[in-house]
């Protein structure tokens, strides 16, 4: 298995992450959402490297007490190989030195892979959001964790 280096999101890594957004969701932000990322204080952001380049990422704000998950994805070759774990792990002690106490996140009920990572991870459900999703229109299941 290739080593993966979690980093925090930088300029370079935009184009890539790009790449993985349009290959992962129907809707996916522009490169301009990205971009504008890197100046939020709010926004607490990682990529995941490869020698091949990006491999994932997680984009989540960090607001108070709470960090939302706004979203999680690994490049489609790189999936099942702990990435996403990896990614989770450093925003995880982040939380911990960053006065975080509650974790939030949507998903839609059809990714079940990523409800089931979630669940191993330790967040729970908390409800549905009706028609939360578009392309292809969907609810989203809402789902927190506190620490």
């Amino acid at each position: 298995m290739t080593p993966v280096k979690i980093v925090p999101l930088s300029n370079e890594h935009i184009d890539g992450i790009c790449e993985i957004e349009t290959e992962s969701f129907g809707d996916p932000w522009n490169k301009q959402f990205f971009l504008e990322l890197l100046d939020s204080p709010l926004a607490v952001c990682y990529a995941a490297v490869t020698k091949s380049g990006v491999s994932g990422y997680i984009i989540t704000y960090h607001i108070y007490d709470e960090i939302q998950i706004l979203n999680i994805a690994v490049k489609r070759s790189e999936r099942n190989k702990q990435i996403a774990t990896n990614l989770f792990d450093v925003i995880f002690d982040y939380a911990a030195t960053g006065n975080a106490e509650k974790f939030t996140l949507e998903v839609r009920p059809s990714n079940t892979g990523a409800i089931s990572l979630y669940k191993k991870l330790g967040f729970g459900i908390d409800g549905l959001r009706k028609n939360y999703y578009r392309r292809p229109s969907e609810d989203a299941v809402l789902m927190s964790m506190r620490l």
